[in-house]
């Protein structure tokens, strides 16, 4: 029966870093929306540009928003951007959004809800 079980546990470590090893290769595409949404790069080019006309400290403050929580991603940490400040608050759970280390530090929110 131990024999069952540590056979069982060697075979799902082996499984597992096999399927580790296996490198990923998706790439970012500028192209992307072409099909679907043949306006967004423009859409988001002439909305980011008019809010930077606007205040010239927004491009800052967007690009914090963009890289709020992010890790540097390698192979041991799996880490990334989250995207967690985006999210709004519920009657249960207070939002990144408005917690009191985001107060008046992030930004730009107002430009992000046009696209949504």
């Amino acid at each position: 029966m131990a024999v069952n079980k540590l056979f069982g546990a060697i075979s799902a470590l082996s499984l597992l870093l096999l399927l580790s090893s296996f490198g990923c290769k998706a790439q970012l595409s500028p192209t992307f929306y072409d099909y679907t949404c043949p306006n967004a790069l423009t859409t988001i080019r002439s909305t980011i540009r008019s809010a930077i006309s606007c205040e010239r400290r927004m491009a800052a403050s967007l690009i914090r928003l963009h890289f709020h929580d992010c890790f540097v991603q390698n192979a041991k940490t799996k880490l990334g951007c989250d995207g967690s400040v985006l999210l709004d608050e519920t009657p249960t759970i207070q939002s990144e959004k408005t917690s009191k280390a985001n107060n008046d530090s992030a930004r730009g929110f107002n430009y992000l809800t046009i696209f949504l």
